[in-house]
């Protein structure tokens, strides 16, 4: 996961008799964090039902609280023969982020998959 937040500098003015001059910059900075988020029980959890979450605690990264969001029957009909991974920002604000979720099962083999949320 990689928060991207904005911070601005403070402008600064200098005066030369009749000149004025100003600066101010836009500066964007690239977070790295990552989360473990383990479902014990996958075969029960499937029997929750379409829409039942499973969030888990909330983590820091880049500043800001985030959780996931799991859905081991989709989170809603239409997505009912998937499961549902979501990235949830519970911090106040806006955030641009690219994430990689990994999913593994029993034996340890991976799916990847990418996002892009702003």
């Amino acid at each position: 996961m990689a928060p991207k937040r904005k911070r601005v500098s403070k402008s600064s003015s200098t005066t030369n008799d009749q000149e004025l001059s100003s600066t101010s910059k836009w500066i964007y900075e690239t977070v790295k964090g990552s989360h473990e988020f383990k479902v014990e029980g996958y075969s029960l959890a499937k029997r929750m039902g379409i829409g039942a979450k499973m969030t888990s605690e909330k983590f820091r990264v880049g500043g800001y609280k985030w959780v996931i969001v799991f859905c081991p029957n989709g989170h809603d009909e239409a997505s009912e023969e998937y499961i549902s991974v979501h990235l949830k920002l519970v911090s106040p604000g806006e955030v641009m982020v690219l994430i990689s979720i990994i999913l593994l099962d029993q034996s340890g083999k991976g799916i990847h998959h990418q996002g892009r949320s702003q």
